[in-house]
């Protein structure tokens, strides 16, 4: 009896281990455990997209004028050697007005221009062909204020207030970049003769355009200028240049300078056709630039461009 009891316990520990799968595990009756995929329910980190930065804004200092949508902007750079503490810019008045207004200072206490800073100027443009002065006084009271006048400022990028000479014999005068010119032009030499000084070769730079300008050392000379030359070359024009002899346009008046206006971007041959021939001409070989023509008509400039192929285009009128 106690035989068969055993036995029976014995078959039941047996069957239990079949059941329970210890042992040798039985490939085709083994249960896998699948990993669990993620689904789209699954929450993923995202990598944060880094702020992008707008490289063509800039910070400008030394901000004088209000900027527009319309208006137009001039570097005005300090190289007279002092700290200027006031600039002033009005359109020139007519030879015969006694109109001697500067209007407000644009500085306005905001900043001083040591030397060799910058300021930019924003300024709503009116007539195209209108010339503008500019005043300066500095941060050192004993030192004379200095005018630059008769400046075709509407067709600058940049202009630069230089001195030739020290002390109280030093003259102003300015040097200036258009948007169409990669080489300075200089007033110098224009300046020393409307002051009646005697010139030499150093002033009369070849890249150096005849400008109307005027420049004065104090108040007492604050009055615009009355010789009305405006179209003294830098120097005398080779014999092929072009040279008006027909007479047919000495006396352009304004309606004249519009018309030329009209010509930019185009020949030269054309522009005369339709206003004459100008007084003077003359060529300034750069290697940067290339050829540069100057026309120089009573009362205005025509500045050329010539290409390798020898065509002469209108770039600038002032």
């Amino acid at each position: 009896m106690f035989k068969k009891k055993y036995l029976a316990v014995a078959g039941l520990m047996a069957l239990a281990v079949v059941i329970s799968g210890c042992g040798k595990k039985n490939s085709g009756d083994s249960v896998v455990q699948a990993t669990p995929t993620p689904t789209q329910e699954t929450a993923v980190t995202a990598t944060p997209t880094p702020e992008l930065i707008n490289m063509e804004e800039t910070v400008e200092k030394n901000v004088m004028g209000e900027k527009t949508s319309t208006a137009s902007k001039v570097t005005i750079v300090n190289k007279t050697g002092s700290e200027v503490a006031a600039i002033y810019v009005r359109e020139t008045p007519s030879d015969d007005s006694e109109d001697d207004e500067w209007g407000d200072d644009l500085v306005n206490g905001m900043f001083t221009l040591k030397n060799s800073e910058n300021a930019v100027y924003y300024y709503e443009k009116g007539n195209s062909s209108a010339t503008y002065d500019i005043r300066i006084t500095y941060s050192d009271e004993e030192k004379n204020e200095c005018f630059f006048r008769k400046l075709p400022l509407t067709t600058m990028k940049q202009i630069t207030l230089r001195m030739d000479g020290s002390g109280e014999d030093s003259i102003p005068y300015a040097t200036y970049l258009t948007a169409s010119s990669t080489k300075e032009v200089s007033t110098l030499s224009d300046v020393k003769k409307r002051l009646g000084l005697s010139t030499d070769d150093s002033d009369s730079d070849s890249s150096a355009t005849p400008t109307p300008t005027d420049s004065d050392k104090s108040d007492s000379n604050n009055s615009s200028d009355s010789d009305g030359n405006n179209a003294s070359p830098t120097s005398t024009p080779s014999a092929d240049n072009n040279s008006g002899s027909d007479g047919d346009n000495t006396d352009p008046t304004n309606s004249t300078i519009q018309t030329a206006k009209g010509y930019i971007g185009m020949s030269i041959d054309d522009l005369e056709s339709a206003v004459g021939s100008a007084q003077s001409s003359e060529y300034d070989e750069d290697d940067t630039a290339g050829t540069t023509g100057y026309y120089y008509y009573p009362d205005f400039t025509v500045a050329t461009s010539v290409d390798e192929a020898g065509n002469e285009i209108v770039t600038g009128i002032w």
